[in-house]
């Protein structure tokens, strides 16, 4: 008997003695349970369904299971995707989470949401909206990013862009970075095609500008764009090519031309816009040559080769910058003194705050090949003459250079940027007019 109670102590049962029980009833009781032990009925086992395939998820209404499959497979019947359904390792959480999200399903689409959302509408008012997430939206609107802002396809794995595109929308799942680059040049595609069917269909006639120049790996690149007039009667440009050349003979530039206007199917052209040099007007007399033949030109093609403005201007300012040559050089190389070494821009700085002068603009080198640039160095450096005059009390050294390349260091620098400004005004002018509001029978 005190076996018997033990065993029933150890299970947790509390004790009856004072609660005035009948010490009979008592001892059967202990008696039953002694016998019967501590065994534990035996679990119920789950009945198999009767066909042994009925599936009584209501995922099984988007998804498909996937025939001859190593394993069980099922594919959502709108996007596609697929997910393991083996019933003894995996469940339906995932197919049923996926279904409703799925920015393909015509049910979600058509589904009103129970709440709008405030956005960021035009003049920066907030107004609601029913707009629901769309996951291919958001990777387009990705790509675009890194295409017009011209990053590198790894700025979606920098962290910095993940923590933010997880505060915009936190379910939006990052693309990876060869994602992205498969992503751009699947839009490149679409466009391309949308632009093609374009020229095909409503473009008559367009004028092309090409260039050509040598990348600092010693290869010859030479793009091409071409302008024209849409639908809407506003003026578009597209670079229609960007490719590598062998060189830049006349023969190979007008080739490289002829292909592509073939590639993208352009009939007609009105003008090609090019640099001043020989091998240009070789390709334009190739050119013209063959348009003439398919009758592509507008009229006989006495205008076809249109010579580029800017080089011309470029020319006509380097010819008139000759005359100045030794003052422009005084300035070029008072400018690479200062930009030389942390130590002299200092003492530069000192000396602009002896002068006195509050000018936030930096000093600037040019660049041989452009001579704008030449009128950016000398309007930098004509805010700071008084402070380059008083480098030469303040810094030994300014002279020793000076007086190592070019001679004493004097800087006169207003009438020489008086004579660029002329040049550079109307360079920098942009062309007002981008809409045509009369329809001209040439185009």
């Amino acid at each position: 008997m005190e076996r018997g109670k033990s065993s029933l102590q150890g299970v947790g049962v509390p004790s009856l003695q004072g609660v005035g029980v009948p010490s009979g009833v008592v001892d059967q009781g202990v008696s039953q349970g002694a016998a019967a032990g501590t065994a534990l009925p035996p679990l119920r086992k789950r009945k198999p369904n009767a066909s042994g395939s009925r599936k009584t998820s209501t995922v099984w209404e988007e998804f498909n299971i996937l025939p001859d499959e190593p394993e069980p497979i099922a594919a959502c019947k709108h996007c596609h995707k697929r997910y393991r359904c083996d019933p003894k390792t995996h469940g339906t959480s995932n197919m049923l989470a996926h279904s409703k999200v799925c920015y393909k399903n015509p049910a979600l689409l058509l589904k009103d949401p129970n709440q709008t959302n405030l956005v960021s509408g035009e003049g920066g008012f907030l107004v609601p909206t029913s707009q629901r997430f769309n996951a291919a939206a958001c990777r387009k609107a990705i790509n675009t990013f890194v295409i017009l802002d011209e990053h590198s396809f790894r700025v979606v794995e920098g962290v910095g862009f993940k923590q933010m595109c997880k505060q915009l929308q936190p379910q939006m799942a990052i693309p990876t970075r060869r994602t992205v680059a498969r992503d751009c040049f699947q839009l490149y595609l679409a466009e391309k095609s949308r632009l093609k069917a374009f020229f095909k269909s409503d473009c008559t006639r367009v004028a092309l500008t090409t260039d050509c120049w040598t990348s600092i790996q010693n290869l010859s690149y030479m793009a091409t764009t071409a302008h024209f007039i849409d639908t809407a009667w506003k003026y578009q440009k597209k670079i229609i090519s960007f490719s590598l050349v062998p060189n830049h003979k006349g023969d190979t530039i007008g080739m490289k031309v002829e292909d592509v206007l073939r590639e993208w199917g352009l009939r007609k052209v009105s003008t090609i816009t090019l640099d001043n040099a020989t091998a240009n007007d070789v390709a334009v007399s190739y050119l013209d040559r063959r348009l003439k033949s398919k009758n592509a030109l507008l009229g006989v093609g006495d205008y076809l080769h249109m010579r580029c403005a800017a080089h011309v201007l470029n020319l006509v300012v380097r010819d008139g910058e000759k005359e100045h040559e030794g003052s422009i050089e005084s300035v070029r190389t008072a400018v690479r003194f200062v930009r030389s070494s942390p130590q002299r821009a200092m003492k530069f700085k000192e000396c602009v705050e002896l002068a006195g002068i509050t000018c936030k603009k930096k000093l600037c080198l040019d660049v041989s090949t452009r001579w704008n640039s030449t009128y950016l160095m000398l309007d930098a450096a004509e805010k700071f003459e008084a402070a380059f005059d008083n480098m030469i009390d303040e810094d030994p050294g300014y002279i020793e250079y000076f007086d190592l390349l070019t001679g004493p260091p004097v800087l006169r620098i207003g009438k020489k940027l008086g004579l660029l400004w002329f040049s550079y005004k109307p360079s920098m002018r942009q062309p007002k007019c981008f809409q045509l509001r009369k329809k001209c029978p040439c185009i």
